[in-house]
């Protein structure tokens, strides 16, 4: 057998996240006993449209938005590829070219959808970032233009953790606004690795449209939202029935979004013990590779990084190697975004982008979850001390 038959131990929570006891005992009855079609108008179906207007309601209070604005999809990929294009097609009302900004540290959904709508006639310009991966606001300023449709930037990137200042960009771009008379450009962030960490609602974030994931917070997979502040409008990319006030066709998955809004309300009551938890046990575990690996370089911000993920770079090592290693050994981890995995790319793009181009085939992530214990973290760590030195 390939695997390790010790327990093994799973480090790759930024991937995906299990669903928790009490998030399917609120998803069971849809599979059987509440099984019909929220679109249909006899009693049993309207008794599921009902739940799904609640769940509605649940997640717009915690996102301080209003139930109209909470559109339920089927993952965050769909979501961004809603909120980028949407956004586009709705702004070719206003501009000949729409204009696009991103980062250069982008989940491939965000970027991909970008590729989309130069194929469509728009534009897309790259923001840079510092050493740490945070966003230049400088670069920000010097890329906005009249035709600036959308900002997209990730709340906290996938792969390295850090903490995008979105808070301090949407002030750039309200100034930006009223300097031009113009109600563009918006504002989408992806916060699907946030929820458990960080308050993200609309209102504090200052986002006009905001990515939730289900998986990433215990909830289901095939199952997020795009939440949109009130005023704004963006077009449908899914075509079809008139389920979620038009903007994404199709019928809607009871269990799925009721899940989606138990996890959302759990990872909000949880929050701060489960922030300060992960961050001791992510402190113990760089601390624990410092000791051991002393060549091992943290990437990410020092200061503002999500207390969950590591990434580290251990130079004239190949991560692939070291993770296939860490598999046999019991040790699960990644490489970067799992989304990308399949993209002939050598490496990884955030680690270039952050400057450090000779290390991103030598990176590797790992991140922490509800299960994770002290004792997880230092056979990890011995192991991967282990098979680096082999």
């Amino acid at each position: 057998m390939f695997w390790s038959k010790e327990k093994r131990i799973f480090m790759d929570y930024a991937s995906t996240t299990p669903v928790l006891k009490q998030v399917r005992q609120v998803m069971d009855k849809y599979y059987d006993k509440d099984f019909y079609n929220p679109g249909a108008i006899y009693g049993e179906a309207l008794k599921v449209k009902k739940d799904i207007a609640e769940a509605r309601k649940k997640v717009a209070k915690i996102l301080g938005a209003s139930s109209t604005g909470i559109v339920f999809t089927s993952s965050g990929t769909e979501s961004n590829n809603l909120a980028i294009l949407g956004a586009f097609e709705k702004s070719k009302e206003v501009f000949d070219k729409p204009h696009l900004l991103v980062s250069s540290i982008e989940h491939p959904a965000v970027l991909r959808a970008g590729k989309e709508v130069v194929r469509r006639g728009g534009e897309m310009s790259v923001v840079e970032v510092d050493e740490y991966g945070v966003v230049s606001i400088e670069s920000l300023k010097k890329n906005l233009k009249k035709n600036t449709f959308l900002v997209s930037f990730g709340l906290a990137n996938s792969e390295i953790g850090t903490i995008q200042p979105i808070s301090k960009v949407a002030r750039v771009i309200k100034e930006f606004r009223k300097e031009n008379n113009s109600k563009y450009p918006l504002l989408h962030t992806d916060a699907s690795q946030a929820p458990s960490f960080l308050s993200v609602g609309l209102e504090y974030l200052q986002v006009d449209l905001l990515t939730i994931d289900a998986s990433k917070i215990y909830g289901p997979k095939g199952s997020a939202l795009l939440a949109i502040r009130s005023g704004v409008e963006i077009q449908p990319v899914t075509l079809g029935g008139s389920q979620e006030r038009g903007l994404r066709a199709g019928t809607e998955n009871p269990s799925a979004i009721v899940g989606l809004s138990k996890s959302l309300e759990i990872a909000e009551q949880d929050r701060e013990y489960e922030s300060n938890h992960l961050e001791k046990l992510r402190q113990e575990f760089i601390n624990l590779v410092s000791q051991k690996i002393p060549e091992a370089i943290i990437n990410g911000s020092p200061d503002n990084h999500l207390p969950n993920i590591i990434s580290i770079s251990i130079p004239n090592t190949l991560s692939e190697f070291i993770l296939l290693k860490l598999d046999k050994e019991g040790v699960m981890v990644s490489v970067g975004t799992t989304c990308s995995l399949d993209e002939k790319i050598s490496g990884s793009p955030v680690i270039t982008a952050i400057g450090k181009d000779d290390l991103k085939e030598s990176t590797l992530r790992f991140s922490l979850g509800k299960q994770t214990t002290i004792d997880e973290i230092r056979i990890a760590v011995e192991k991967l001390y282990r098979v680096t030195r082999i």
